[in-house]
């Protein structure tokens, strides 16, 4: 596999996560959403994780890693749900997001990719459906079920299309 780093500010991940989720959290009297190491909001209120990295294989299968943490914290801390480092990993058996938690990697979400815009030297996938996993459940304390549908989420990479 071969690696590629490159910093951009218009390379990352948007993604609102769960509108209702959101709400509910900054309904909370005491409900706040840390961002850390990079991650921000967008103007559209997704929240940005910056690009990481590309590694490419053979194949078409590919891995974008991005930075950044975004913590939903309510009930005095009860509640912490962390969306940190996400990846996306593209191979046979499809696409996924997985994030960080600890010092463990969990499949959050299954992804169903459009096809790729590729404009200088960029490549976009934009309003990717987002299906929540049995272990992306367990993220949100079971509160929402395997199968649901979450935000649509936007990537933006350095093209996987090599230009001689």
């Amino acid at each position: 596999m071969s690696e590629l780093t490159v910093e951009r500010a218009d390379l990352g991940m948007a993604w609102a996560v769960k509108d209702s989720f959101v709400r509910y959290v900054q309904s909370m009297h005491d409900g706040r959403v840390l961002l850390r190491e990079g991650a921000a909001v967008t103007n559209t209120r997704q929240f940005y994780f910056p690009f990481g990295s590309l590694d490419e294989s053979h194949g078409g299968n590919f891995v974008l890693q991005f930075g950044g943490e975004a913590r939903f914290l309510a009930h005095h801390g009860l509640m912490s749900v962390s969306i940190s480092h996400p990846k996306i990993e593209v191979g046979p058996d499809g696409a996924y997001l997985s994030i960080q938690q600890g010092n463990e990697t969990v499949r959050l979400a299954n992804l169903d990719l459009p096809a790729v815009s590729v404009e200088d030297g960029v490549s976009t996938w934009a309003n990717i459906q987002v299906t929540l996993t049995g272990s992306g459940a367990a993220v949100f304390a079971d509160s929402y079920s395997a199968g649901e549908i979450l935000a649509p989420l936007t990537m933006r990479a350095p093209s996987l299309v090599k230009v001689p």
